[in-house]
C-alpha cells in the first residue's frame, strides 16, 4: 500500500497559491478506505483535545481525538486494530517520510535558509531528527480553528480527509492569504482572533472535504490556514491527522 501512496501523491502537481501544497483525490486504495471508515474506533474511545494537554484549553472543545499509539491500537478489537497498524506502519516508514520531504525540497530548503535566530536556538540549521505524531479526529456539532501558521516545530502536515461520503465537502480546509503584512509572534508562530478572521485575511483556497482525500504542505511562515466555523448539526466531521516535528535541540 505504501507504494501507491507515495505514487499517488508523486503524481499530484506542488499548488503555489497562497502557499505550497498539494491536494490528492483517491488517496489510499479504495479497498483499504473502505476499511478503513468502517472501523474507526467508538466515539467513547475518543477524548476531548483540549484535556489532553496538546494544546492550550481555549482550543475548540468540540474536537475529540484518538491518539495512532500502539498502547491505543492494541486496546481496540482485533479488526480495528489491523486497520489502524496498516496505517502505521505507513506512517513510520522511512521510505515514506524521507519520499515526502523531497518533494517539498524547495520550499523546505528556502524555509530552513530564512530561519529567524529564535528557530536557530531552538532547533539547529542542519542535520535534524525528526518524531511524528498521528492522531484520528472527530469534530462534533458546530467547530472552528482561526487562521494559524503552525507551531515552528512543525515540518509537514497531513490531513486525510475521511468522511463516509461528500455530503460535508464544504467544510474542508480554508486556505488564507493576509491583507497585510502579519507579524508572527516571539515564538515564530500565529493564531488568529476568530473573529478577525474577515478583518485580516482573504480566502484564497477552500479544499473541499472529500471521500479519501489528503491535503499535505510544508509548514512554513504564510502557510495560513484554518477551518471556518461549521455546524454540522449531529454529523461527525472525521479526518487523520499526520504531523512530522522537528526535534528540539
Amino acid at each position: 500500500m505504501i507504494e501507491t501512496i507515495i505514487q499517488n501523491i508523486a503524481d499530484t502537481e506542488i499548488s503555489t497559491e497562497p502557499f505550497g501544497y498539494k491536494f490528492i483525490k483517491e488517496i489510499f486504495p479504495k479497498n483499504f478506505y473502505n476499511k478503513l471508515i468502517s472501523n474507526l474506533p467508538e466515539i467513547n474511545q475518543y477524548v476531548a483535545i483540549n484535556k489532553t494537554g496538546s494544546v492550550s484549553q481555549n482550543y475548540p472543545a468540540e474536537r475529540f481525538i484518538f491518539d495512532l499509539t500502539l498502547e491505543n491500537i492494541k486496546s481496540l478489537k482485533e479488526n480495528k486494530e489491523q486497520v489502524l497498524l496498516e496505517v502505521l506502519k505507513v506512517f513510520t516508514s522511512p521510505v515514506f517520510f524521507s519520499s515526502m520531504a523531497e518533494q517539498f525540497r524547495k520550499i523546505i530548503d528556502d524555509r530552513i535558509k530564512n530561519f529567524s535566530k529564535y528557530e536557530i536556538e531552538l532547533l539547529g540549521k542542519s542535520n535534524f531528527k525528526f518524531f511524528m505524531r498521528s492522531s484520528l479526529v472527530k469534530d462534533i456539532n458546530k467547530y472552528q480553528l482561526g487562521v494559524h501558521t503552525d507551531t515552528i516545530q512543525k515540518f509537514l502536515t497531513f490531513l486525510f480527509y475521511i468522511p463516509k461520503d461528500d455530503q460535508l465537502m464544504d467544510l474542508g480546509t480554508t486556505l488564507y492569504e493576509p491583507k497585510q503584512k502579519i507579524s508572527l509572534d516571539e515564538k515564530g508562530s500565529f493564531h488568529s482572533d476568530p473573529n478577525k478572521v474577515n478583518e485580516e485575511f482573504k480566502i484564497i483556497k477552500k479544499i473541499p472535504f472529500l471521500p479519501n482525500s489528503l491535503l499535505l504542505f510544508p509548514r512554513t511562515n504564510n502557510s495560513f490556514h484554518g477551518v471556518e466555523k461549521i455546524n454540522i448539526d449531529q454529523k461527525e466531521r472525521n479526518l487523520l491527522l499526520l504531523n512530522f516535528y522537528i526535534q528540539t535541540i
